[in-house]
């Protein structure tokens, strides 16, 4: 349960980190700013704007 439990976090925090990055990149942050404001490296911004394209798309899709 405690698993479970952890993911559903883990999924919370991914989506809010989600949807600043979305309004972020609406304002033109830079990539830098980005990464202070959310407190993540370069790495993990790639993988969150990959999640944010996908999940872009299939809003379009709809």
């Amino acid at each position: 349960m405690c698993n479970y439990s952890q993911y559903l976090v883990e999924q919370g925090i991914e989506k809010k980190e989600l949807d600043i990055l979305e309004e972020l990149e609406a304002s033109h942050f830079s990539d830098k700013r980005i990464m202070k404001l959310l407190r993540i490296d370069a790495k993990h911004l790639e993988v969150l704007r990959n999640k944010l394209q996908k999940r872009l798309a299939a809003m379009a899709d709809d």
